[in-house]
């Protein structure tokens, strides 16, 4: 059976689902695995805000979605390189863009750029815009993504944006059967159980961490976090790349209190832009088509 390589991380705004891409991420480069991200969302740019602001990012997802001919070469010039990870290399929109810049993206285009990265690391992982219906790229990557991860908050906004986008994802295209859900930024004295009711299963609960937080404001979120606090969410982090990857990560933390539901690498050669190491890749530019 294939091995799962692309997961799609979904969710509401505030669930903290673009904080979850990146450290199943940076759980996976830690294991030395190659991984791209893939930040979908055109109408709010986020590779700008993960990476230090002397950071050179001059490429865009929108010219992979909308490019004659795309190849393999393109898609490994245009990954952003994330400083001291070897492993991890970024794909998005860059600051101030937006989809008026570009001619239409077609489902043709995203079907062929997300084939393509399959070839291209041991791992993809999709952050899907909130509005996935309004982005093109967000609701193939859903469509075709082996796993697909739905985060939602324990609040009544969390809950509505569930259960009004719920029946936009009941086509059989969807495989429900690939999707598992989570609870994102679980805060003292929020009721995870009541709302695991609305969601109808819970199977991941990531509590609200104040180190995340910080890490978030310092550009930081792909560092290890440090605090005892955080041990939970790390520990829940852990149990996400196991179950939806099946592989064993550092020994989980039990997290007190909250009850849980449960749920082969090629050998890198040659160093490509952004830390991706695969045997074709040479420095940027000088790929050979």
């Amino acid at each position: 059976m294939e091995q799962d390589k692309i997961l799609a991380v979904m969710g509401s705004p505030g669930s903290g689902k673009t904080t979850t891409a990146v450290k199943l991420a940076a759980a996976l480069a830690k294991q030395k695995k190659n991984v791209i991200v893939v930040f979908c969302d055109p109408f709010t740019p986020v590779v700008p805000t993960l990476l230090p602001p002397d950071a050179v990012h001059d490429t865009s997802l929108g010219e992979l979605l909308t490019v004659p001919g795309l190849t393999q070469a393109d898609i490994l010039n245009a990954c952003v390189s994330v400083p001291g990870q070897e492993y991890i290399s970024l794909l998005g929109y860059r600051g101030g863009e937006s989809l008026m810049k570009y001619p239409k993206i077609t489902r043709d285009k995203a079907v062929e750029l997300f084939v393509s990265l399959r070839y291209l690391a041991d791992y993809i992982i999709l952050d899907c815009a909130a509005v996935f219906e309004a982005d093109p790229a967000s609701f193939v990557g859903i469509e075709i993504a082996d796993r697909v991860l739905r985060l939602g908050t324990a609040n009544l906004k969390g809950i509505s944006y569930y259960q009004t986008h719920t029946p936009m994802l009941a086509d059989s295209r969807f495989d429900k059967e690939r999707h598992q859900t989570a609870i994102g930024c679980l805060k003292v004295g929020q009721d995870w159980e009541s709302a695991s009711g609305q969601y109808g299963c819970v199977d991941y609960v990531l509590p609200y961490v104040a180190e995340l937080e910080q890490q978030d404001n310092e550009r930081a979120l792909f560092l290890p976090l440090q605090t005892p606090e955080s041990a939970p969410y790390s520990a829940e982090i852990n149990r996400i790349v196991a179950v939806l990857f099946g592989l064993q990560t550092a020994p989980a933390v039990k997290e007190k209190g909250v009850k849980k539901k449960g749920a082969g690498s090629a050998v890198p050669l040659q160093a490509a832009k952004g830390g991706l190491k695969l045997p074709f890749a040479r420095n940027r530019g000088e790929f050979q088509c």
